[in-house]
């Protein structure tokens, strides 16, 4: 009887491990990468957070902000002010200067804090695992996110008026009234003369008031309308009510906004006090008190400003030297 040896079959091996690796790809295609992630070119991790955040983002965000994160979802039409939109890749409060990249913890503050006075809720509630998702895939929205940096946070120094407040009370009225002009665009909150006193005491020249200087004035956006200011002792804030988070906003601006960086300009005494100086007006809003202030200033006497400075004298002239024959004066202004 002749043994049969078989033939051992040499190609199944790397043929089945071919079939492997194309079963294994094809799982994580249909698990994790989906057309979305592969037009990204997302790792298979950030990927699945992506996917996360997508979830999350239909459930709790595109009712307002849309699918595409253009600001509108269909409830948009009913809210005023209008959701954010994200393809612009800029947001109005972060801790970086007005108009850089913000960072995730930027969104992630607006996120637990919500927006006062908005349809923009607190998501405090909500895992962080799911808040850092819904960040990730926002950002997706925008290329601008892939092409830049997030801004550097714009430092605040340590609160120089916290065994004074009321120095740090005294020194905003002068800076808001005076040195960073605010009543421009904000209302003003004291009575004529004493605003020309704050701009003199900073050299600034008076040229006279605006028209309605105890409203707001209504500033063109980078969000497709205009933007009024809030008034202090009317309107609610929308993510900074107390001091310490006053500050930090005034230092930083508004992005898309008329409110400019103020880090960069003011002393961190001057911003500081603005801080709470602003805080004391907050404290004020839809009280007795800030009634009667402001039928105060609505109802002051007529404001006469003082008379400019008189031009200075012209040099004499100079006595020509000996033996010339033309005397010399001086060039103005020297």
């Amino acid at each position: 009887m002749t043994r049969y040896h078989p033939r051992p079959v040499r190609r199944a091996a790397p043929l089945l491990g071919a079939l492997c690796l194309a079963g294994a790809l094809v799982a994580c295609a249909t698990d994790v990468w989906g057309p979305d992630e592969l037009l990204r070119g997302a790792p298979a991790k950030d990927a699945a957070t992506l996917k996360r955040g997508r979830e999350q983002y239909s459930l709790y965000c595109v009712g307002c902000h849309g699918e595409n994160g253009d600001g509108a979802g269909q409830a948009a039409r009913f809210l005023d002010p209008k959701p954010r939109d994200f393809r612009k890749g800029r947001v109005k409060f972060a801790a970086v200067p007005a108009g850089a990249l913000p960072r995730d913890e930027d969104l992630l503050t607006t996120m637990n804090h919500g927006l006062d006075g908005t349809s923009m809720p607190s998501w405090r509630l909500i895992g962080e695992e799911d808040k850092r998702a819904i960040v990730a895939y926002l950002k997706t929205f925008s290329e601008v996110w892939q092409k830049e940096a997030p801004g550097a946070v714009v430092p605040i120094k340590a609160d120089p008026f916290r065994k004074h407040p009321e120095r740090g009370v005294e020194e905003g009225e002068r800076v808001y009234h005076g040195l960073a002009a605010c009543s421009s665009c904000h209302p003003a909150y004291v009575a004529m003369p004493r605003i020309a006193e704050h701009m003199k005491a900073y050299d600034i020249a008076f040229t006279g008031f605006r028209a309605d200087l105890y409203t707001s004035v209504e500033k063109d956006s980078d969000w497709g309308a205009p933007i009024r200011p809030p008034d202090f002792l009317v309107d609610r804030t929308k993510i900074a009510a107390k001091k310490e988070e006053l500050v930090r906003v005034i230092a930083a601006g508004v992005g898309g906004t008329a409110m400019p960086s103020w880090g960069a300009t003011l002393t961190h005494q001057q911003l500081w006090g603005l801080a709470y100086y602003v805080e004391s007006l907050i404290q004020k809003r839809d009280s007795a008190e800030g009634q009667a202030m402001k039928k105060a200033l609505a109802e002051q006497p007529a404001f006469n400003p003082p008379p400019p400075p008189p031009p200075a004298p012209e040099p004499p002239p100079v006595e020509p030297p000996a033996g010339s024959a033309n005397p010399v004066t001086p060039p103005k202004g020297k």
